[in-house]
């Protein structure tokens, strides 16, 4: 009787390591000005608080995918450019996506269309089929692109 209590228990710690380990390989620590900790508001920085684009090929479904979410307590980042075999994750993804970021340049006030083209020229992707676009920009709602060629 101990041992099944011991293995349940053992199994039940097991599965919390790893459900813990797992969430925070996309969350970011170290900020794009070196520091550990965040010393602004989310969306001074590059204006939004979320970005997430997806970027489809001829060849290839979801070649590029970027995740980005900046909140008071949590930031994450994702980047996988499946066409240049890249996958970062957290400190490393934030450190490739911010001088793209900067790159972008966006305005709440943007034209949708334009937002687009910036972003496939940004992101070096002119060849897509589709691209989609989710970004919520500080003090404005959520817009919801999606452009297929």
């Amino acid at each position: 009787m101990k041992s099944k209590v011991f293995r349940y228990v053992f199994l039940l710690m097991i599965t919390v390591l790893l459900c813990s380990a797992c969430g925070n390989k996309n969350k970011v620590t170290v900020f794009p000005d070196g520091m550990k900790e965040k010393d602004n508001e989310p969306g001074e920085v590059y204006g939004f608080t979320e970005f997430n684009m997806t970027i489809d090929t001829k060849e290839m479904k979801d070649a590029i995918i970027v995740e980005f979410k900046e909140g008071h307590d949590k930031t994450e980042a994702v980047y996988e450019n499946k066409i240049e075999n890249i996958y970062l994750y957290g400190n490393k993804a934030l450190e490739k996506l911010g001088s793209l970021f900067e790159a972008l340049d966006f305005d709440p006030t943007m034209e949708d269309l334009d937002m687009i083209k910036k972003a496939s020229d940004v992101f070096e992707i002119n060849d897509y089929t589709s691209l989609k676009l989710d970004i919520k920009f500080k003090g404005y709602d959520k817009k919801q692109l999606k452009f297929m060629k």
